[in-house]
C-alpha cells in the first residue's frame, strides 16, 4: 500500500473515532447534557483497553501522535472507565492546540475520578489556557482545601491568586503556607510586597520588622524596612535603621548614600556631603553609581563653586579607588576640560584610551584637546595609535591629516585626507570637508590643478562650505587667477560668517590684487580688529596695502610686527618679508 493511501485511511479512522458513533466520544462531546455513569464493561474489555493504552503510550513516545490519539480513543471506547486514556487524550489535544476538546476530556476524567490530583491540575491548566480563570482558580482552591498540607498545591493557588490580583486571599494562603513550613524570608518579602500593593503599609512594616528580628544582620532587609518607614513619612525611624546597617556592615555604600540624602533633606549640607564622601570611599559603590552622582555635580557646579570644590574632592577619591578604570579617568577629564585645564584633561582622556582602546570617544576627546593645544606631534601620535583600532573611522583620518598638514608633511596629509574622503561617502558634508582639506594640502604641495579640482568638488557637495569658499578664493588670489570669481566666493563666505578675521583678510587681499587699495585697507583693518591676535600673514598684508597707499613708514612697522609674529608662531622665516624690512621696499 502506498504511503499516501495509508495517510488517507489513518485520517479516515481517526475522524470516525473522534466524530463517529462512538458512545464515549458523544458523551464527552455533549458537554451541556448531564453526565451519567457508563455501564461497567467485562474484565476482558478492561484488559483489551489496558493493552491499547500501552500501545498508545509507545506511539506517543515515538512521536506518532495521530496513531496515539487513535489508540487512546479505542481504549476509552472499549472501557469508558479508562480515565488514564481520557487524561492522555486531554493532554494530547492541548499540545496540538485543540483546547476545547482537551477541556472536555479533562472534565470527563475528573468526573469519573474526582480524587485524582493530577487530573484536576491539568483541568485547571486548561481552564487558564482557555481564559476561564475563575474556573481554574476554583479547581485549585478545591484541591488546596482538600489537601491543606500539600505545599505544591498551596503555592500553585498562591501564584494564580497573585496573577489575578486576588491579594487579600493571597495573604491568607501565604499565612497558611507559613503555618505549614515555618517562617521563611522569601514568603515574608512576598507578603510585604502584597501588603504594599494593597496600600497596607503599616502591616507591611510590621511584617518587615518581624523579618528583621529573624535576620538582624541582613542589610538588605534593614534597607527594605527603612524604605517602608520613608514611605509613611517617618524619616527618623529610617535614619535609625541606616545606622543599624552601618553597625552590621560599616562599608555599606547604600546606607551612606541614604544618610546623605536624609541629611540633605534635613538641611544639613555638610553632614550630607561627609556621608557622600564615605560612600565614595566604599569598594561596594560601583564606578557607574559614582559617575551618576558626579554628573549631577557637573551641572550643579556650573553656577555654584561650592559644588565644584566638592566635585574635585570626590573625583580625587574616585581616582584613588578606580585609577585603572577607563570611565573614571574620562569623568575626571570631563571636569578638567570644562574648566579649560586642557593639559591635565588630556592626561586623563589619553589614559582612558590606553585602558580601554576600543572606546572611540576617548581617542576623539584626546585628539580634540591636542587640536586646541596646537600640539600636532601629540595629535599625530595619538591618531596613529587610534587608527590601529579604528582604521574605518574617517574622523581619525581627519585628525591624522591635520597633524601632518601642520607639520608640513603635505604628501602624508594628502594620503590621510583621501582615505578619510573615501570612508565618508555616506556623509556628503563630511566628504566635502575632506575635499576642502585636500584642496589646502594639494596647494601647499604645489599641485594647483588638483587643489582647484578638490575645492570645486567640495563646493559641488556643499555650496555653503564657507571654509572651502574662503581658502579657494585666497589661493586663487595668491596666484592672481580668476580674481573676480575669487572675490565672489569670498563675499559668499562673509555672508555666512561676517566677523571671521581670516575671511575678512581674504576679501581685502583680493581687493588688493584687483588694485583697489582703499577697499583693501578697509577690509584688512576689519580683520585686524576682529582677530584676538592678528596672524603674521594679515600683518604683512596690511603693511603691503599701506605701502601701496604711500604710508611707507607704517608699512615697515607692520612688516616688522609680522616678523615678530612669525617668531612667536614658530612659523619659520620669510625671505621676502625679511627683504621688505631690510630694504623698506615692497617686493611681490
Amino acid at each position: 500500500m502506498k504511503s499516501g493511501l495509508k495517510i488517507i485511511i489513518t485520517a479516515f479512522i481517526l475522524t470516525a473515532l473522534l466524530l463517529g458513533g462512538c458512545s464515549v466520544q458523544q458523551r464527552v462531546a455533549e458537554k451541556d447534557k448531564p453526565l451519567t455513569k457508563p455501564e461497567p464493561v467485562s474484565q476482558l474489555k478492561q484488559l483489551q483497553s489496558t493493552a491499547m493504552l500501552i500501545d498508545a503510550a509507545k506511539q506517543k513516545m515515538l512521536g506518532n501522535f495521530s496513531n496515539a490519539v487513535v489508540l487512546y480513543s479505542e481504549a476509552l471506547n472499549t472501557d469508558p472507565y479508562n480515565t488514564a486514556a481520557a487524561f492522555e487524550l486531554s493532554k494530547l489535544h492541548a499540545q496540538q492546540g485543540y483546547l476545547e476538546d482537551a477541556e472536555r476530556f479533562a472534565e470527563y476524567a475528573t468526573w469519573l475520578e474526582p480524587g485524582n490530583i493530577y487530573y484536576q491540575l491539568v483541568l485547571a491548566d486548561i481552564y487558564f489556557l482557555r481564559g476561564k480563570t475563575e474556573q481554574g482558580i476554583r479547581v485549585q482552591r478545591g484541591l488546596a482545601e482538600k489537601h491543606p498540607n500539600n505545599l505544591n498545591l498551596q503555592i500553585s493557588l498562591l501564584s494564580s491568586l497573585l496573577y489575578t490580583s486576588k491579594l487579600a486571599e493571597a495573604i491568607g494562603v501565604l499565612e497558611h503556607i507559613e503555618s505549614i513550613s515555618g517562617f521563611n524570608d522569601e514568603l515574608s518579602l512576598e507578603k510585604q510586597r502584597i501588603l504594599v500593593e494593597m496600600g497596607e503599609t503599616e502591616k507591611a512594616i510590621r511584617e518587615a520588622e518581624r523579618l528583621v528580628t529573624f535576620f538582624p544582620n541582613e542589610p538588605v532587609y534593614l534597607e527594605l524596612l527603612a524604605d517602608l518607614y520613608k514611605e509613611i513619612d517617618k524619616p527618623e525611624k529610617a535614619y535609625q535603621i541606616y545606622y543599624r546597617i552601618l553597625e552590621v556592615q560599616p562599608e555599606n555604600a547604600m546606607a551612606r548614600l541614604l544618610l546623605a540624602d536624609y541629611y540633605r533633606k534635613a538641611g544639613e549640607e555638610e553632614r550630607s556631603y561627609q556621608e557622600l564622601k564615605k560612600a565614595f570611599q566604599s569598594e561596594q559603590f560601583t564606578v557607574e553609581g559614582k559617575a551618576r552622582i558626579l554628573f549631577t555635580y557637573y551641572y550643579l557646579s556650573e553656577e555654584d563653586t561650592t559644588y565644584l570644590a566638592q566635585a574635585f574632592e570626590l573625583l580625587d577619591i574616585l581616582m584613588e579607588m578606580h585609577s585603572d578604570d577607563a570611565e573614571a579617568n574620562a569623568i575626571y577629564g570631563d571636569f578638567l576640560y570644562r574648566e579649560e585645564k586642557l593639559e591635565e584633561a588630556r592626561v586623563y582622556f589619553y589614559r582612558a584610551a590606553q585602558i580601554e582602546p576600543s572606546e572611540l570617544r576617548f581617542w576623539q576627546q584626546t585628539l580634540i584637546i591636542d587640536s586646541r593645544l596646537n600640539d600636532y606631534e601629540s595629535m599625530l601620535n595619538a591618531s596613529e595609535e587610534a587608527l590601529e583600532y579604528f582604521f574605518e573611522q574617517p574622523v581619525l583620518y581627519l585628525f591624522n591629516g591635520l597633524a601632518h598638514f601642520q607639520k608640513k608633511n603635505y604628501e602624508e596629509a594628502i594620503l590621510s585626507f583621501r582615505q578619510g574622503r573615501d570612508l565618508a561617502l555616506a556623509d556628503p558634508e563630511f566628504q566635502a570637508e575632506f575635499l576642502s582639506l585636500l584642496g589646502d594640502a594639494y596647494y601647499r604641495a604645489g599641485n594647483h590643478d588638483a587643489s582647484d579640482r578638490s575645492y570645486q568638488e567640495a563646493l559641488l557637495l556643499n555650496p555653503d562650505n564657507a571654509v572651502a569658499l574662503n581658502n579657494y578664493s585666497y589661493h586663487l588670489s595668491m596666484r592672481s587667477k580668476n580674481l573676480e570669481k575669487a572675490l565672489e566666493m569670498s563675499a559668499r563666505s562673509l555672508e555666512m560668517d561676517p566677523d571671521n578675521a581670516a575671511f575678512l583678510d581674504t576679501y581685502g587681499w583680493i581687493k588688493y590684487k584687483l588694485g583697489n587699495y582703499p577697499e583693501a585697507r578697509k577690509w584688512i583693518e576689519k580683520s585686524i580688529e576682529n582677530a584676538e591676535t592678528p596672524s603674521a600673514t594679515v600683518l604683512e598684508h596690511y603693511g603691503d596695502v599701506l605701502y601701496k597707499l604711500g604710508d611707507k613708514d607704517n608699512a615697515v612697522q607692520y612688516w616688522k610686527k609680522a616678523q615678530e609674529k612669525r617668531k612667536i608662531e614658530d612659523d619659520g622665516t620669510s625671505e621676502l618679508l625679511d627683504k621688505k624690512v631690510r630694504d623698506k621696499t615692497l617686493y611681490e
